[in-house]
């Protein structure tokens, strides 16, 4: 899997920066574990300070388009992100109901 920044933009009203992210993977869309495991490897973003809004794949493509948001702060991002968002990429865990 390879991973190339196709756009770059600084929002300083949130404290972040928008990134549009070009996913090369040879076989499935790739998990988005991997995907944020991957990143961080690469770009040295801590895994609090940042999350995959969105990986979109076109049918039978071997290339993925990831929007992804990389906060100042991970204060910041736990204010802004949409809860559903923030379990998607496993910062927080919801308790089940017995």
């Amino acid at each position: 899997m390879d991973l190339t920044i196709e756009n770059e933009r600084e929002n300083p009203l949130l404290g972040r920066k928008e990134l549009v992210v070009k996913v090369t993977h040879d076989s499935g869309t790739p998990k988005l574990s991997e995907v944020r495991d991957k990143l961080s490897a690469l770009k040295g973003f801590k895994m609090d300070s940042f999350v995959i809004r969105s990986i979109m794949t076109g049918y039978g493509k071997q290339n993925s388009t990831a929007k992804i948001f990389v906060y100042d702060n991970p204060e910041t991002l736990m204010k802004v992100e949409q809860k559903h968002i923030l379990k998607r990429n496993g910062l927080i865990v919801e308790e089940e109901e017995s």
